[in-house]
């Protein structure tokens, strides 16, 4: 009987640890979730400037795209990090690109600052992918570096 009761408890222990392993997170998801939370109010910063100093159709059509997604991916990651009873960074002041003005010019230095932006967070993405544990902040990464490489070959067409 007690072999049986050992073997119960080591089967169970072995379920649990491969429900943990599948389901579970690490440092770097953490990390990557709480820094993605902020390079994305930023971009969103930078966006929401975008739709207020543009009246170039493409460039305003670039920024309703990146608030959206951008916002989307916070909403998940705000969750997960909750979920793991980790600190969601809090909201900060906005500061991106307001050194960047209404007319001539404004266009390109505002794409010109997004791409470098935008790179910034492949950089990130690709390192969580190396790095964590957790499948849905991997599967997210994986998407922003494709959506993002996306967006880089529209602006760079568009800086040409």
């Amino acid at each position: 009987m007690a072999i049986l009761v050992i073997l119960c408890l080591l089967a169970a222990s072995g379920c649990g640890a491969s429900a943990s392993a599948q389901d579970g997170y690490g440092p770097a998801d953490v990390r990557f979730n709480q820094q993605m939370i902020i390079h994305h109010r930023q971009t969103i910063q930078l966006a929401e400037l975008a739709a207020e100093r543009t009246a170039t159709a493409w460039v305003k059509e670039l920024s309703g795209k990146l608030i959206a997604g951008d916002k989307a991916d916070i909403e998940a990651m705000s969750g997960w990090l909750k979920s793991w009873n980790e600190q969601v960074p809090s909201e900060q002041p906005a500061k991106e690109g307001e050194e960047l003005r209404a007319g001539p010019g404004f266009d390109r230095g505002w794409l010109t600052m997004v791409s470098e932006h935008l790179r910034h967070g492949i950089h990130m993405a690709e390192e969580v992918r190396t790095s964590g544990r957790h499948q849905p902040t991997l599967q997210l990464a994986g998407r922003i570096i494709r959506n993002q490489n996306a967006e880089l070959s529209g602006i760079a067409e568009r800086l040409a």
